[in-house]
Formats: C-alpha cells, structure tokens, sequence
C-alpha cells in the first residue's frame, strides 16, 4: 500500500487501496492489523481507515476484535457456494426482466460498461475490467426495476472482489468478455430466456473455477 494524498475523498481512497491491498495479498486472510498500522502506512489518520473498514465489516470481509485490530476473515468453498447461490438466486430472473426493461438509461450504462470492458480487455487492464464488470451487472439489476436486489448483489460481490481469487488465474481477460458479450446480446436483442441462461452459466461457471481455486490453495504444501 502506497501512502496517499488528499485530492478526493479520503474515505472512498482509503477503501480502494485497503480493497487492493486484500486483492494483492498485501493484506492477508485470518490476519489481525491494527487501525493505526493501517492508518501508518497509507499516511492518513484514523478516522478514515475505520470508517472504511467499517464499511468492510458491513460486507462481511473484516471482523473487529475488541482492543486488539481488525481481522481480515478467510473465505471458504462453502461460503463461495452460499454467495453464489444468493446470486443466482437474484440474478437471473432480473436478466429476464432487464431484456424486457423500459429503462434505457440502465441499459445503455450495461452496454457503455461492456464496451469499457472490451476496452480493458485490448489493454490487459483487469483492474479496470473488474470495475466495468462490476457496472455492467449493477445495470442489469436495476434496470430490472430493484435497487435493494441490486445493493444485495453489491454486498456478495464484496466479499468475493476483495480477495485474492480470480478466474483469470484460469482463463483470459478475452473469455470472461465473451460471457459478457453472451450476456450483452442477449438483454439488447430483449430474448428473456437467453439472457437469464446466459447469466445462470456465467454465474456457475465463475462459482466452480473459484471453489477449484480455494480448493487447491487448501491442499497445497504448507496451506
């Protein structure tokens, strides 16, 4: 983690670089960290530091422990199938809605977060594709019509963002667009049926590669 300065707000800065610093393993699973140690190393106070790992906490990726830090929590398969399990619960059936949707500013914000991420893709950015990522579903889920689906999707999200698994460690930043593209042409072309089959496969797809993940880094030497 990088110190930072104060050209926006520090909160919101202080959460991405904690959320990058959970991604890059920088900050690890079952660990204890103090709130000062944090504050120390980004060079920022610790009114911010808590409140964004407050916001962590929320999201179910940290764990206060009384006068003693914040504990980063370890994530299992099991909890991977629970998370996606909420997904698919909710996901689907608003892709069907979302290609039958009347909002086109949701619409067009899914398609201009597809082409950011076909963008990201040229240029092997897989930060930026996760943001875009990130968009393009929250799009589909509003246009669906329920902003509380969509901030229950966000929470589930979290917890799965911020740690260090990816199904690029499986595949190429060009497979996981050509879901999206699936996705995509299907809500546009408003095929109800296609686009929640669409997100059903991508949503289980995604599920197994990152339990093979947790799987693996379970059984390997030393884990």
């Amino acid at each position: 983690m990088q110190p930072l300065s104060n050209d926006r707000s520090l909160t919101e800065r202080v959460y991405a670089s904690i959320r990058e610093a959970l991604r890059h393993g920088e900050l690890r699973a079952g660990e204890l960290y103090s709130v000062v140690e944090i504050s120390r190393t980004l060079g920022v106070s610790r009114t911010p530091v808590r409140e964004a790992l407050l916001r962590f906490e929320s999201e179910g990726v940290v764990a206060f422990e009384r006068s003693r830090g914040v504990r980063i929590l370890t994530v299992s398969a099991h909890d991977i199938s629970d998370l996606f399990g909420l997904r698919l619960l909710l996901e689907v059936p608003s892709a069907r809605s979302a290609a039958t949707s009347s909002d086109h500013v949701q619409l067009q914000r899914m398609a201009g977060a597809f082409q950011e991420m076909s963008a990201a893709t040229e240029g092997d950015d897989e930060t930026a594709f996760d943001q875009h990522d990130t968009i393009f579903h929250d799009a589909i889920l509003r246009a669906a019509g329920n902003a509380q689906v969509a901030e229950a999707v966000a929470r589930a999200r979290a917890q799965i963002d911020s740690r260090i698994l990816r199904t690029t460690q499986s595949r190429p930043l060009s497979e996981v667009l050509e879901v999206h593209r699936t996705i995509h042409d299907a809500i546009l072309a408003r095929n109800p049926e296609a686009a929640g089959a669409a997100v059903e496969a991508h949503l289980c797809d995604t599920r197994d590669i990152l339990i093979n993940q947790i799987m693996a880094q379970q059984s390997a030497p030393g884990a």
